[in-house]
């Protein structure tokens, strides 16, 4: 019950939500975060003294892990990222990892890590690299909860794509393939992800996107520990007003369920 009542004061406890974006060259995840944040503007780099860099530029792009950025559309969504591991460099996995602890013990709840999404293109040749596999399998993340995010899904159609099939069934072999190269043995790790996401089609402006987007809100909710953190999380969601509403509607009916217990003990004691 204090979870739940602690968890209404989330607001004044956290600032803003942070996540650590980790994914190979192309994976397609400035479009994803823009998508997230529903702007088509650059981010806004800030410095070792937490000043804003109006703009990426190559000296000072956003695949320093250690620097932070955000859209301006949706501040409160603070992001890092890291380039992934495609080059083989173990400094890169390590440097990873040893962002992940330094934000793991952080005191100040401003320099916590709250999330990891996790980013994999889907390729028939090679769908996981070697420190991938290390990833999750050496080190765990503790109490923060890393999501699978596979993007360009309609590549992966495309790259097992058999005129003598339907389309359907071409997507159908091409999920086939993702869960048995992918999927599965993401799962089968020491430290798995606690959920995944298969996005398609990102840099459309048809409108399709939303849905995927509200899918990955959703999971990303779903796998936080601390109420207080999720309330947050759902609240900087100023682009996915169902998400809003639906937690709200979950959290207004567990306070009056406990109100009613209060006030039922209360009378008991009287």
């Amino acid at each position: 019950m204090s979870d739940v009542l602690a968890s209404f004061n989330a607001r004044e406890k956290y600032s803003h939500f942070r996540i650590l974006v980790i994914g190979r060259a192309n994976a397609g995840k400035t479009t994803l975060l823009k998508r997230v944040c529903n702007t088509n503007d650059e981010p806004c780099i800030y410095d070792e003294k937490n000043h804003c860099l109006l703009e990426p530029s190559s000296e000072r792009g956003i695949h320093d892990i250690d620097r932070p950025f955000a859209f301006t559309s949706n501040p409160q969504f603070i992001f890092h990222d890291s380039p992934g591991f495609e080059t083989g460099d173990e400094s890169q996995l390590m440097k990873v990892q040893s962002f992940i602890k330094k934000r793991a013990k952080a005191t100040d709840v401003g320099d916590q890590l709250h999330a990891i999404w996790f980013c994999f293109i889907p390729n028939k040749a090679r769908f996981l690299l070697d420190l991938e596999k290390r990833f999750f399998n050496e080190e765990g993340t503790g109490s923060v909860p890393i999501i699978a995010i596979f993007t360009k899904f309609d590549d992966l159609i495309n790259q097992v794509y058999d005129d003598d099939l339907e389309e359907d069934q071409n997507r159908e072999a091409a999920d086939r393939l993702l869960k048995d190269n992918l999927r599965a043995p993401l799962f089968g790790y020491k430290f798995p992800p606690r959920a995944d996401v298969c996005l398609e089609d990102m840099h459309e402006d048809d409108g399709n996107h939303q849905d995927k987007v509200k899918e990955l809100m959703a999971k990303t909710a779903e796998s936080l520990d601390d109420l207080s953190l999720k309330i947050l999380f759902v609240s900087v969601q100023t682009n996915n007003l169902e998400l809003c509403l639906e937690y709200a509607w979950t959290r207004s009916q567990e306070a009056h369920y406990y109100g009613t217990i209060m006030r039922s003990d209360q009378n008991a004691s009287a």
